[in-house]
């Protein structure tokens, strides 16, 4: 079980790692493509507002297909569920294919109720 979580807290890390990088490197290509652009802009003869008012445009239409990208690629539904790589044993399903073990706190909450049961009847024996 840490195991698993060990996992996913590395390959978070790594996500957010070259997400980062990512973004740095993204902005630091816009930054001189912006700035070559608008040179190039003013030196066909547009003024500085044409120029900064057509880049604005090319940004904010940029930003909405990125905001449609996420909407497309982040939604979590699209993924499988990620299985635990502990060794529960499988168990027979009702329907013929194979379950895994009941989850932990399933297990514990059934070893709590289970361990109280007990508990009352040994009060009840000794009282």
């Amino acid at each position: 079980m840490l195991r698993l979580l060990r996992t996913k807290a590395r390959r978070g890390a790594r996500r957010v790692l070259f997400a980062t990088l990512c973004a740095i490197s993204a902005a630091v290509g816009a930054g001189f493509a912006s700035a070559a652009l608008y040179s190039a802009l003013l030196d066909s003869g547009q003024t500085h507002a044409i120029a900064g008012l057509i880049l604005s445009c090319l940004w904010f239409g940029f930003s909405g297909v990125f905001l449609l990208l996420k909407a497309a690629v982040g939604d979590e539904a699209h993924y499988p569920p990620e299985t635990a790589q502990s060794g529960s044993p499988h168990v027979a399903h009702p329907n013929g294919h194979a379950a895994t073990a009941p989850t932990v706190a399933d297990a514990f909450m059934a070893g709590m109720s289970e361990g109280a049961g007990f508990a009352r009847s040994q009060t009840r024996g000794t009282g």
